[in-house]
């Protein structure tokens, strides 16, 4: 299967079984919230261990705990993932319904351009921004109800800042994962770890005493400790190949699935102005896929206008890389950048490679990368015989690769 189509399998499998979690978090009121996320987050370490054991990576555990960046940032981005998406929201259920606790949280894509030019360094282009704000108008129908003079009068007004507090954490969260290129397995183990942890201490911390669990508790435990390990699994994948804003701008539809089960499991209404909200998400997804520029790659000390080439970064397609170079330059917090070349560019690259100051420098041809070469020509937007080259690297290398390829072709169009 290519590289594409089963990202976007798991994308849309993870949204669907991602709508579902808001609704079955109204099952938790009454129960003891502490007592059920730990017991949860629990009952996950064996599945994450199966899950490191199937991919033959237990072994690997050692170096990850070793290094202290690496465990601060698995740390953080857990956090930031699994609390605000399962107990955020399940508190804010106390006060709001699940759709609008729903709605508010998938801020998340709109809150992530605070975070995508700094820290993943993509750009935003003009039709992502339209996209996102068409996004943002179904969100503001869905809090006001379609009255917008509603929603600073709305009397739970401090509960819905704290879920969009939440939202921006889980947007961090979403931007650090793909800045980092965690490895899925090593990082989903350890979260689990990491959140038991918490709530652990949160639960021994308030003082409260394990109680008789229902049948509905055993239930969502079940259910979230699965969720933990395999829905997030396929959402990171996905995340990792695909356009950041592709795949948050597809999780904003869990949105409208969300509202279907709430209105079968509980009996809340699906209103109108429901499907307005889907239609604008829909639109905003149309938008953003037809986007050549969006989600580009922005060098740290340069500007745009400077470049007759557009850069992404493609190392999320090299998650299972077989070539040892590429992977060991992931694994060690490295990227690997694409740009598809014309042909006054394309023949500069011959003699660069030569240049033993640039090392890791592809043209697609190679044959250990065809896989994934296919699939990167599709997102620069690259035909069968145009060129393209990828260089894998730290970034201050990539870039001065690119600076210099840029400086070559420049220096051409002025003779």
């Amino acid at each position: 299967m290519e590289i594409k189509h089963k990202a976007y399998i798991y994308l849309v499998a993870s949204m669907l079984i991602g709508s579902f979690t808001p609704a079955l978090l109204l099952l938790t009121r009454g129960s003891g919230a502490f007592e059920l996320f730990f017991l949860a987050s629990l009952v996950s370490i064996p599945f994450g261990f199966l899950l490191l054991a199937k991919n033959r990576k237990i072994g690997r555990l050692p170096s990850l705990f070793r290094n202290k960046r690496a465990l601060f940032f698995v740390a953080v981005a857990a956090l930031l993932t699994y609390v605000p998406y399962e107990y955020g929201i399940a508190y804010a259920e106390h006060f709001i319904t699940a759709s609008l606790s729903t709605v508010l949280f998938r801020l998340n894509p709109l809150l992530m351009l605070l975070f995508i030019p700094f820290i993943l360094k993509e750009r935003l282009s003009r039709r992502q921004v339209l996209a996102l704000t068409l996004a943002f108008a179904g969100i503001l129908i869905g809090v006001s109800g379609g009255n917008f003079s509603s929603v600073l009068s709305n009397p739970n007004i401090l509960i819905i800042l704290f879920v969009v507090l939440l939202a921006a954490g889980y947007a961090l969260a979403t931007v650090i994962i793909k800045w980092q290129s965690l490895d899925n397995d090593m990082f989903l183990f350890t979260a689990t770890i990491v959140l038991t942890l918490f709530f652990g201490i949160l639960f021994a911390g308030s003082g409260a005493r394990f109680a008789p669990l229902s049948a509905t508790d055993i239930t969502i435990i079940l259910y979230l400790a699965v969720t933990n390990i395999f829905s997030f699994y396929m959402y990171i994948h996905a995340l990792k190949v695909l356009k950041t804003t592709v795949v948050t701008n597809t999780f904003l539809l869990s949105t409208f699935f969300t509202f279907v089960w709430a209105g079968i499991l509980f009996g809340e209404t699906i209103r109108v102005y429901y499907l307005v909200i889907a239609a604008l998400i829909v639109a905003g997804i149309l938008i953003q896929r037809k986007d050549p520029l969006g989600g580009s790659y922005t060098p740290k000390k340069s500007k745009r206008k400077r470049y007759g080439f557009v850069m992404f970064d493609v190392t999320g397609a090299f998650i299972d890389s077989t070539d040892d170079t590429i992977k060991e330059v992931v694994r060690s917090g490295g990227r690997v950048i694409a740009a598809k070349l014309s042909k006054r560019g394309s023949k500069h690259i011959t003699a660069m490679v030569g240049n033993p100051q640039f090392s890791n420098v592809y043209t697609g041809n190679e044959g250990f990368i065809t896989k994934e070469s296919i699939f990167i020509k599709e997102v620069l937007g690259a035909g069968e015989s145009e060129s393209m080259v990828i260089k894998a690297g730290p970034d201050a290398e990539n870039e001065e690769f690119f600076e210099e390829l840029n400086r070559r072709i420049l220096a051409e169009k002025a003779e």
